[in-house]
């Protein structure tokens, strides 16, 4: 289970954190936890790897997504064109 951390925040700041979440379709807390992660990586000198590809990642997991696609994409990789 995760930490819980209690922090107030100002109105305005709410406002904008409701804004951005509605406009992302992303909940409060995964917006908080990217905000925070990414300034603390800024203040350390440089983010990680996984920080920078973490937005990347599907949530339900990578080999989920490529299973359900293999056929079309090897499809895709098949009818491309070659070079000869």
């Amino acid at each position: 289970m995760a930490n819980v951390i209690n922090a107030r925040v100002p109105p305005r700041v709410e406002q904008k954190l409701a804004e951005y979440c509605t406009k992302r379709g992303i909940t409060r807390t995964e917006a908080v936890m990217r905000a925070l992660d990414y300034y603390l990586d800024r203040e350390a000198g440089g983010a990680s790897p996984y920080s920078l590809a973490a937005d990347l990642i599907p949530r339900r997991g990578a080999k989920q997504i490529q299973s359900a696609n293999v056929r079309e994409l090897a499809r895709k990789a098949f009818r491309a064109p070659r070079s000869r």
